[in-house]
C-alpha cells in the first residue's frame, strides 16, 4: 500500500522515476506484463512504480534495470554515481522540519492544526527533529539578514540571550513574530534590524512569550 507522507523531494522522485520508466518501455515491445511476468515483481507494485505512487525499493530498481539492460541510475536518480570532486551529502543529517503557521493557544507548537506542510533541511550538526520547527518569514522588518520570503529555523526553547533572535508571541497573537531579544530591567525589548522600524516593548501591561531561538535560516531564490 502506497506511504501517505512523502516528502516533497521523495514526491518528485517518484515521478522522475516514473517517467523514466515509462519512457523506457516506449522504447520497447514489451508491455507492463511483460515486465511483471519476467522481473517476479508484482502486478500491483510494478503499475505503482510506472504511475508514480511508490518508490522502488534497491532490489527490485536492480531487476527492473536488468530487464531492461540498463544501469541502475537510468531508472532511480538514487544509483547515480558522484564525480569524484562532489562530497555526498550525510542523509542522517537531512531533518524533516514541520512549517508553522498560526499557532493555536494551549497546543503544542508543532500539533498538526498548526503545521502548514514540511520541510526537509540539512543540519551540520545533529539536532533533535521533534525541537524544530520553521517559520516563513513576512515582511522586512529583520532586513538585510533576514528578507520577505526566508525561513527561519527555530529550536523550542523558553528563552534566549540578549542579541540573539527568537520567534515571540505578542498580547496573544497566534502568529509568532521575530526579532532580537535584549533586557532592561523589567522589560524586554524586541528590536527589529531595520531602522526604519520601531521595536516592540514587552511588560506586564503587554506580555509575550519566547517560543524559541532561530538556529538557521535558509533563502529560497
Amino acid at each position: 500500500m502506497p506511504r501517505a507522507n512523502y516528502t516533497p523531494q521523495e514526491k518528485q522522485l517518484k515521478s522522475v522515476i516514473a517517467g523514466n520508466l515509462n519512457e523506457l518501455l516506449s522504447k520497447t515491445a514489451y508491455k507492463k506484463a511483460d515486465v511483471v511476468r519476467q522481473t517476479g515483481i508484482s502486478e500491483s507494485t510494478v503499475y505503482d512504480y510506472f504511475n508514480g505512487k511508490v518508490l522502488p525499493s534497491p532490489k527490485n530498481v536492480e531487476k527492473l534495470a536488468d530487464f531492461f539492460r540498463v544501469s541502475k541510475e537510468e531508472i532511480d536518480p538514487r544509483f547515480a554515481t558522484l564525480p569524484e570532486n562532489v562530497i555526498p551529502v550525510d542523509q542522517s543529517h537531512l531533518v524533516k522540519i514541520p512549517l508553522i503557521g498560526h499557532i493555536a493557544c494551549g497546543e503544542p507548537i508543532t500539533a498538526d492544526q498548526n503545521v502548514e506542510g514540511y520541510i526537509t533541511e540539512y543540519f551540520p550538526e545533529s539536532v533533535d527533529p521533534d525541537s524544530i520547527f520553521a517559520l516563513k518569514c513576512e515582511g522586512d522588518s529583520m532586513e538585510p539578514y533576514i528578507l520577505d520570503g526566508d525561513i527561519a529555523y527555530i529550536r523550542q526553547q523558553p528563552d534566549v540571550e540578549d542579541g540573539e533572535i527568537a520567534a515571540v508571541l505578542v498580547d496573544g497573537d497566534t502568529r509568532a513574530t521575530l526579532k532580537r531579544v535584549k533586557r532592561v530591567g523589567d522589560q524586554v525589548i524586541l528590536s527589529p534590524d531595520n531602522p526604519r522600524f520601531n521595536p516592540i516593548v514587552l511588560d506586564k501591561d503587554h506580555p509575550g512569550k519566547i517560543i524559541g531561538k532561530m538556529i538557521k535560516m535558509s533563502r529560497f531564490q
